[in-house]
């Protein structure tokens, strides 16, 4: 079934030349600003790219598979009465459900990994500076929006609606997660919501690690319970038909 999926995953062109293509345009456009890969004391000693525009990368990319792409599959699965058919046989939809995940996860660990390469080896960009908190930010990051995938799939009824629900979260946390403009030149009073909503937290938590400092208890916090609460909000809304 995993294998299925990837096959109609990659059959539709659209879907990998955007999660491939959005993700390395964003990070070879920006490196074509002057001193983009420049250290500076701006950002405590790292550059632009590593600062902002790597971090930003992964976490659209984590936020187009995880809100938009996989719900939408999933409702039009259910639209086409797909899932009704496969709760009759002997592929169970859960089957199904975790052939979905297990394929967007692997194509969203492929991207964040041509980030990092052509970050490094073509622009000149500084690897992470704490890896090990790198991959905690970035595995609960995923969690917490892919969770939120599920909510969105669980209670879209078309694939029209789950793109239009699917975006309705993605663009606002856009721009009050501190992902479009940093969160230290939001307003104040919006500063603690970027650490709080599921692409914010995950995005500056990137930021965080990958100039060597720690995530935030806050952001950590707020992965850990979007996951929990979704997931569980998730399973009690799920319908297969």
């Amino acid at each position: 079934m995993t294998a299925t999926e990837a096959k109609l995953f990659l059959r539709d062109p659209g879907a990998p030349i955007t999660v491939v293509g959005i993700p390395l345009a964003l990070l070879l456009v920006f490196s074509l600003i002057p001193g983009a890969s420049q250290r500076t004391e701006e950002f405590d000693g790292s550059s632009v790219m590593a600062n902002l525009i790597a971090p930003l990368s992964v976490a659209v990319l984590l936020g187009m598979l995880a809100l938009t792409i996989f719900p939408t599959f999933m409702a039009t699965y259910r639209e086409k009465g797909v899932l009704r058919r496969l709760a009759a046989s002997p592929v169970s939809p859960s089957t199904l459900l975790s052939a979905q995940l297990i394929v967007n996860l692997a194509a969203a660990l492929v991207v964040v990994l041509l980030v990092i390469v052509v970050g490094t080896a073509v622009i000149g960009m500084e690897a992470p500076a704490n890896p090990l908190g790198l991959t905690i930010s970035a595995v609960l990051g995923t969690a917490s929006l892919f969770a939120m995938g599920l909510l969105i799939a669980a209670v879209a009824t078309t694939g029209r609606a789950a793109g239009a629900i699917g975006s309705a979260a993605f663009f606002p946390m856009l721009a009050l997660g501190g992902v479009w403009v940093p969160k230290e030149n939001l307003p104040s009073f919006l500063q603690g919501l970027a650490d709080v909503l599921p692409m914010g937290a995950t995005y500056n938590a990137l930021r965080e690690t990958w100039a060597g400092g720690d995530p935030l208890l806050l952001q950590l916090g707020s992965m850990v319970a979007f996951t929990v609460v979704c997931l569980v909000l998730a399973a009690r809304l799920f319908r297969w038909q």
